[in-house]
């Protein structure tokens, strides 16, 4: 009779997982008992109450200009008040730089474009970056490494799957037949926080990776960088030599051009031009060193490349421009892969510029 009741067991334990599971389809059994949101999840959670601010700005007449890159667009959050150029752009304006993410691809980019949509919030305008390491399928930093950071509900899922190769669809497949696996769901965590009444993690606005982006940093002369003659021999070593070396290995490895990065760039771009949401698409400068070591490893000139396929000529919401063609006055580096803040005046009217070029840019 024992030996009957031992092969029942596997049945109770598939049953038991199939009525947790089932369960944490319940919102509230489900935020009490999931895993405490990690970084990347915590930006998308905090951007619908950032886009609810820019939308109160824009009602009291402040054009807002969403900037959405890695950490060379991130020197836009270096002002508190980026001084405009009046004759390019006469309005009160307010550049929104807490969607500039550090080490970020275009993955988590549309997801944030996507949230933006959804939160039926309009930028003036979007800064969107285009850096070649964003397109490298072992960057460090690539979808591979934000998909481990994200639990994604199941409409998010499905709209990513198309985008994601075979492994990453398996993975997708196995989270929306198992609830509590997607949320790494704890049932003793759950049962507890039911009974005392709290969630997984009450503080759901910006932790970890974005904590400090909740306020601009005001400009520091003290942090302005170097100009591109005035290096010493040390200090190119250290800052442009040794630098290009560590992007190398970081954002470079075994470079292959990601089919996953350029589809989530191409859905950013058709969100643009479904909901006419003028944007400029530009390329970052860096250092002539690491620009000439790059190019040795992708081939260079993607942006001219692949803009022709990305974006038609006539396209009433979109413009791209590269700042890697000498057409800057900036000379001032902080390394070999990021211009100083001192340039941000500058590179914000280049693109405003670009901007005006925009049929639907207001």
């Amino acid at each position: 009779m024992n030996q009957k009741r031992i092969y029942l067991y596997p049945f109770f334990i598939l049953l038991s997982i199939f009525i947790i599971d089932k369960l944490v389809c319940i919102p509230q059994l489900r935020e009490a008992g999931r895993r405490a949101y990690k970084s990347g999840q915590n930006v998308l959670i905090g951007l619908p109450k950032v886009w609810e601010e820019d939308k109160k700005k824009q009602s009291e007449n402040t054009k807002v200009i969403v900037v959405a890159g890695t950490s060379r667009s991130d020197i836009f959050h270096e002002w508190e008040n980026i001084p405009v150029n009046k004759n390019t752009y006469p309005f009160p304006t307010y550049f929104e730089t807490r969607s500039s993410i550090k080490a970020s691809e275009y993955f988590l980019f549309y997801l944030m474009t996507k949230s933006m949509i959804d939160s039926d919030f309009k930028p003036d305008v979007l800064f969107l970056e285009f850096s070649e390491e964003m397109l490298n399928e072992n960057n460090i930093f690539s979808y591979k490494s934000k998909w481990q950071e994200l639990m994604l509900h199941e409409d998010e899922l499905i709209d990513i799957f198309p985008a994601f190769n075979f492994k990453f669809q398996r993975e997708i497949l196995i989270r929306l037949a198992f609830i509590s696996y997607n949320y790494h769901f704890s049932p003793i965590q759950g049962i507890s926080n039911l009974i005392k009444g709290k969630t997984a993690n009450d503080d759901t606005y910006f932790i970890a990776l974005a904590s400090y982006l909740n306020k601009k940093r005001p400009f520091d002369p003290k942090f302005v960088g170097i100009e591109i003659d005035n290096f010493t021999p040390q200090e190119y070593k250290d800052r442009i030599i040794d630098y290009s070396e560590s992007q190398k290995e970081r954002l470079l490895p075994n470079y292959a051009f990601s089919e996953t990065e350029y589809i989530f760039l191409k859905k950013i771009i058709q969100l643009a031009e479904e909901h006419n949401i003028p944007m400029v698409i530009w390329e970052p400068q860096v250092h002539p060193y690491y620009n000439q070591l790059r190019k040795s490893i992708t081939g260079g000139n993607l942006f001219e490349s692949l803009g022709p396929n990305l974006v038609s000529v006539n396209s009433k919401n979109i413009r791209l421009i590269s700042l890697n063609k000498g057409n800057t006055n900036c000379k001032t580096f902080l390394d070999s892969s990021h211009v100083s803040p001192i340039c941000v005046p500058e590179i914000a009217d280049k693109l405003l510029q670009t901007a005006k070029e925009i049929p639907n840019y207001k």
